[in-house]
């Protein structure tokens, strides 16, 4: 694979220079930002389908658009995840709320 698939573009850059320090820690620093990339995109996704529902579609006409059942699309909602505690518990864990805004 030549470039990152979609919508992921942007990150074409990296692709540039192979075989370099730079790029070797450029492509470290992306991947280790991964885990914060996906907090962001699961709070983006949890914002959406709680302004749908609130907007008066159901789970049921919310799901199929994001591939999930309604139950799923509801749990989104209210910021439930999928992965597991780290301590191994097996319980579902809660994904933390919007982001709050750095200080001034």
């Amino acid at each position: 694979m030549d470039t990152p698939p979609p919508p992921f573009e942007a990150l074409a850059d990296l692709t540039k220079d192979p075989g370099t320090l730079e790029r070797a820690k450029l492509l470290t620093d992306a991947l280790n930002a991964v885990p914060d990339l996906q907090k962001w995109l699961r709070q983006l996704r949890q914002q959406d389908v709680l302004a749908l529902h609130e907007a008066g579609m159901s789970y049921t006409d919310i799901a199929p658009h994001l591939g999930v059942k309604p139950e799923r699309a509801s749990g989104i909602a209210r910021g439930a995840s999928r992965s597991t505690n780290p301590g191994g518990s097996g319980r579902r864990t809660k994904a933390p709320g919007p982001a709050e805004p750095d200080g001034p």
